[in-house]
């Protein structure tokens, strides 16, 4: 008698812990994901330095004026900048994806997590009546 109890209690704080306690555990480990890619590529801040030069490495145009000076650092300035904007560019697309993906995958293991005993016991049952019929 106690031992039958105790089951249907165990049973119910099973179920009570699956469907509330694991479910805020797992929306929580989610969310760590999302700030751990988000922090990772931080998109923010590679969107507000785009056009810096790449590493920063720039050159100063000096003192004086020449044409072979100016228009040598011109062109490095320019290459450095442009190497910045494509490698941050490509960075923030990669970003993205994966934030896109941990997203997606956290919402279909959240979905999954919830459906799983249910679909259990439909093919239990499933199972039982083609292994019958």
């Amino acid at each position: 008698m106690v031992t039958l109890r105790l089951r249907r209690i165990i049973i119910l704080q099973f179920w009570g812990w699956y469907y509330s306690g694991a479910v805020k555990s797992l929306v929580k480990i989610w969310k760590n994901f999302i700030i751990f890619v988000r922090e990772y590529y931080s998109v923010s801040l590679l969107l507000r330095t785009l056009f810096y030069p790449w590493r920063r490495d720039a050159t100063k145009y000096g003192r004086g004026f020449s044409f072979k000076n100016f228009f040598e650092t011109l062109s490095f300035n320019l290459i450095s900048r442009g190497l910045g904007f494509f490698i941050r560019s490509i960075t923030i697309v990669i970003g993205l994806v994966c934030l896109l993906g941990v997203i997606i995958l956290g919402f279909l293991a959240l979905i999954i997590w919830l459906v799983l005993p249910v679909a259990l016991l439909f093919f239990i049952i499933i199972g039982l009546l083609l292994l019958g019929g």
